[in-house]
């Protein structure tokens, strides 16, 4: 109301009244993602990859958008190994929430439970706690990350050039970034609107360049990824 000659997009938040009722002004877009449809990917995609063994998942605070990577994920194991027979679990003990986004410390102490009672790869939705994961599972030989928003492939690199990251579930924030540029160069800003992206509208899945996947899995990833987007699979999102 203040700045109302300006636009603003706001990334996963929405403003309200204090009751829980939506105020998205006319200057403004509010943007969310479908967290659980690019958790449910890269769950498929680990399952496939790994075949056998345990998971893992180490969330932030729990808030709506981190449990709809975890719910998703969940679902996409569980897909898997109903689909393609794998084998692989996700027991209760190896879902955690840290409370923290910040604490990198206890993200590599949560880590290091996992792994040693046998975790071969955590999903880590834990910003900068979930760096800690990534610091940990580079001290083992075959420990695995699964990134979060963004492609973390690069944050997951130790000094042999290899990387601890199996796949990201990614966020297109940068995409839902440049449309409303664009919608705004055009005459077209959406204001006053509450915006999903979603596998339908290409904003969420797993990174275009998996190198630590194999051809196989990416190609089953890629048929379930379109399942999700035409429909034919409902990823729940609690």
């Amino acid at each position: 109301e203040k700045y109302s000659d300006a636009k603003f997009v706001i990334i996963d938040g929405e403003p309200n009244d204090g009751n829980g009722n939506a105020l998205v002004a006319d200057n403004t877009v509010s943007i969310f993602f479908a967290e659980q449809e690019s958790g449910f990917a890269a769950g498929v995609a680990a399952a496939l990859e790994l075949q056998t063994g345990d998971l893992g998942f180490i969330g932030g605070m729990e808030i709506p958008s981190v449990q709809r990577f975890d719910v998703g994920f969940q679902q996409g194991v569980a897909y898997a190994n109903e689909k393609y027979g794998t084998s692989v679990s996700l027991k209760d003990e190896n879902i955690v929430y840290s409370g923290s986004f910040t604490d990198k410390a206890l993200g590599q102490q949560l880590a290091a439970t996992m792994y040693d009672r046998g975790v071969k790869a955590i999903f880590a939705a834990a910003g900068g706690t979930g760096t800690g994961v990534i610091t940990e599972a580079k001290t083992r030989e075959g420990a695995w990350v699964i990134g979060v928003d963004s492609d973390q492939y690069s944050e997951g690199i130790k000094p042999d050039g290899t990387s601890v990251i199996l796949t990201s579930a990614v966020k297109k924030v940068e995409k839902a970034s440049y449309n409303m540029v664009q919608a705004e160069l055009n005459g077209e800003f959406p204001g006053g609107q509450t915006l999903i992206l979603d596998a339908a509208n290409g904003g969420v899945g797993i990174p275009a360049e998996n190198p630590n996947l194999s051809e196989d899995t990416i190609a089953k990833v890629s048929e379930v990824y379109e399942l999700v987007k035409n429909g034919e699979i409902s990823v729940r999102a609690e």
